[in-house]
């Protein structure tokens, strides 16, 4: 089924919603630094009381040239006080046409024209629509192509409907991750950009994500006080900030992975530390008293991936400090997005080599059971690790970091003697 056609049903039963901001909520809007990923609207509770949410909404706003319009998945309507109701918006994505009236006027059905007549708001107004009217103009909406980044997004956000894809969310994550770790906070306004699709790995896969997302791209200038951030087809990104560097590798489907089990590398240069991480999907399981879990079943695929999960011997002088030399980590995702808390969890390979020996682990058909619950807090965030990334205190020390940049930088240029070549050492190694 169709990214159209899930999101057409959704709107059928919770109807689509109109938004037309005047000129200086427009302007608020394209100030603030996070409207377009998180916006709150507070109005009175009798104009947002026929909302069924969560549902997606279209939201005209002015500019200096005139209108732009984007797509929204509304999530939630609370209560602030005895008059007033906040609506919570997220990952506003640019559509076209680029106004209401315009997308009015791409609606040539006689009967849907007949319905959508005096629904489309006026400056500072808001309209819900008839379930079959929200539906005909997702369809309209998804006959132009620019249009389907958008729409999947907005997918992304309704509860259980859309399962994430493993490859997907783990590149895109790995950008989002680079972000934080230096503190940017995307910040862009929609424009113009080139996407580049059709590339067969890394990064290129995921060139509407990073624009989808806000998250910067290779034109550094729109965001103050960074030099660069440069992605590129061979999978490597590179993030600059002041005097910091760091370069990540996708490692998903490559040689890299073949190498080293993991989806993606972390290379402070910096720190002198590199960080990896294998991406695992966490199935929703109901349990014996009812309770909704968490499970990992580990597979042969897993299994293997541990297995290359190996540096050789250390050799030289350490001159850096390291909580503990081993860059391996799992992250661990929800594969349905279900509501607005926290989606994944790391935990380091050592702790995971504990968690699968640990009778208390077990779940229902050989399943590991790795949920907030089970764990009882023994894991870290996404703002931990990054931390620790940031920090270098985890991971390779410098001279390792040195030596292995190298390698994986000769294997993402197609050096598969390299990988040969460690796979032996790894072998002579474990002897």
């Amino acid at each position: 089924m169709s990214t159209a056609v899930k999101i057409a049903n959704w709107v059928e039963r919770k109807p689509l919603i109109l938004i037309c901001f005047d000129e200086a909520f427009s302007e608020s809007l394209l100030n603030s630094r996070q409207g377009f990923e998180h916006l709150t609207i507070v109005r009175p509770h009798s104009v947002f009381q026929n909302f069924k949410l969560p549902t997606l909404c279209l939201l005209e706003i002015q500019d200096h040239d005139g209108t732009l319009c984007y797509l929204g998945t509304v999530t939630r309507k609370t209560s602030v006080s005895t008059f007033d109701s906040r609506l919570t918006i997220k990952k506003l994505r640019i559509v076209t046409p680029s106004s209401l009236q315009g997308i009015e006027r791409k609606v040539t059905d006689t009967r849907m024209k007949r319905l959508l007549n005096g629904r489309v708001p006026v400056e500072g107004g808001f309209s819900n629509l008839s379930p079959k009217l929200s539906a005909h103009l997702i369809e309209v909406l998804a006959r132009d192509a620019g249009n389907h980044t958008a729409m999947d997004t907005a997918l992304s956000l309704l509860p259980r409907l859309r399962r994430t894809p493993h490859t997907n969310w783990a590149q895109e994550d790995a950008i989002q991750s680079a972000m934080a770790a230096f503190g940017i906070r995307a910040n862009v306004i929609p424009d113009q950009v080139v996407l580049k699709r059709g590339a067969s790995s890394g990064l290129g896969l995921i060139g509407a994500h990073l624009y989808e997302d806000n998250v910067v791209h290779a034109d550094a200038s729109h965001i103050p006080g960074f030099d660069a951030i440069a992605p590129d087809v061979t999978g490597r990104a590179v993030f600059e900030k002041r005097d910091e560097r760091l370069v990540i590798y996708t490692a998903n489907k490559l040689p890299l992975e073949k190498m080293l089990g993991v989806d993606l590398i972390y290379i402070n240069e910096t720190r002198g530390n590199i960080v990896m991480v294998q991406y695992k999907m966490l199935e929703e399981a109901k349990q014996e008293d009812g309770r909704h879990d968490w499970l990992f079943r580990p597979d042969k695929q897993f299994r293997d991936e541990i297995s290359r999960m190996q540096l050789p011997e250390l050799e030289g002088v350490l001159t850096d400090y390291r909580l503990n030399r081993n860059p391996f980590f799992f992250k661990f995702v929800k594969r349905k997005i279900v509501d607005d808390s926290h989606q994944s969890f790391l935990v380091s390979l050592d702790h995971l080599n504990k968690i699968l020996t640990s009778p208390e682990a077990k779940g229902p058909k050989n399943g590991i059971r790795l949920s907030y619950d089970a764990l009882d807090g023994t894991y870290l965030r996404e703002t931990d690790m990054i931390s620790l990334i940031r920090s270098g205190y985890v991971g390779t020390h410098r001279t390792e970091t040195q030596a292995l940049a190298m390698i994986i930088s000769e294997v993402v240029k197609g050096n598969k003697a390299l990988v040969l070549a460690w796979q032996r050492k790894i072998q002579e190694g474990a002897q």
